[in-house]
């Protein structure tokens, strides 16, 4: 069957999923043995492109995408919309002034007295944790970086395009029966982001390429992708439907850590083992 029409149909649920099973599954929280990232595809989300271009890590992953990983590497085309409309507007428009109030707080919280002491360690746990995840934002070299990150993107990745109107009465109507990825937000981008990615898997099977576990590489937390860090059951069953594979969301921190040889456990599901 086409690679769309075999998209659309399950997707559409005219093709049924096992989600009983893949429900079980993540309830488990069983671990499972580390599996080779070489048989992984790997995709990356929007909101990872700055902190990948700004990671301690970034030389490590890079060079793992760009020479080592034997799997399929896919960039959703959803993803490069929302990077430009909002990851990259972010940092040039807000950069400075977001720095300059960052560093204003930060001072103002350290003239806090003794009475108010536990309110200033408080502030400062917060601020550091702020910093840790957003400090990309008003780091000037970020951007610099990221040339080199896009310059493996242009040479590796798959970047897929499901058609918007074919797939526009599915958006709408899983997003009214709460279906995931995105009914937290107020648009569709984040279906279309699952959707692409979806398709890349198969155009890159259909090309030669093997995997037997994908990963998405994201900082979106929100429970129409996972929960404490599982993948949200509704997608794992789709993916698995559709390719026959096991399906997790990482952080770039995990993917660091993978990339880096710490031999981390792929999985917490017992199906992926």
């Amino acid at each position: 069957m086409d690679k769309l029409n075999s998209l659309e149909e399950l997707l559409d649920r005219r093709t049924p999923i096992r989600a009983v099973e893949a429900l079980h599954q993540s309830i488990v929280h069983t671990t499972s043995p580390a599996r080779p990232l070489e048989n992984t595809a790997v995709g990356l989300d929007a909101s990872v492109f700055l902190k990948l271009a700004s990671h301690p890590k970034r030389d490590d992953i890079v060079d793992y995408l760009d020479a080592r990983l034997s799997g399929p590497l896919i960039l959703p085309g959803q993803a490069i919309q929302e990077f430009w409309n909002n990851q990259l507007a972010a940092v040039s428009t807000l950069a400075d002034g977001l720095k300059k109030k960052f560093d204003a707080l930060r001072t103002e919280a350290e003239k806090l007295d003794s009475n108010f002491v536990v309110y200033a360690d408080r502030m400062d746990h917060l601020l550091n944790e702020f910093s840790d995840e957003y400090g990309f934002a008003y780091d000037p070299a970020t951007l610099r970086s990221m040339s080199t990150v896009l310059n493996v993107l242009e040479r590796k990745a798959f970047v897929p395009f499901v058609p918007r109107v074919r797939f526009h009465e599915i958006a709408i109507t899983r997003k009214r029966t709460k279906t995931p990825p995105g009914f937290k937000d107020d648009g569709d981008g984040d279906f279309y982001t699952w959707a692409d990615f979806l398709l890349g898997l198969l155009e890159a099977r259909e090309k030669g390429l093997r995997f037997d576990h994908a990963i998405v590489v994201t900082n979106d937390r929100k429970i129409d992708w996972s929960r404490d860090g599982t993948a949200h059951p509704i997608l794992r069953a789709e993916i698995t439907q559709l390719l026959g594979v096991t399906f997790e969301l990482w952080t770039i921190d995990q993917l660091a850590k993978a990339v880096g040889g710490t031999n981390p456990a792929l999985s917490k599901n017992p199906s992926d083992q």
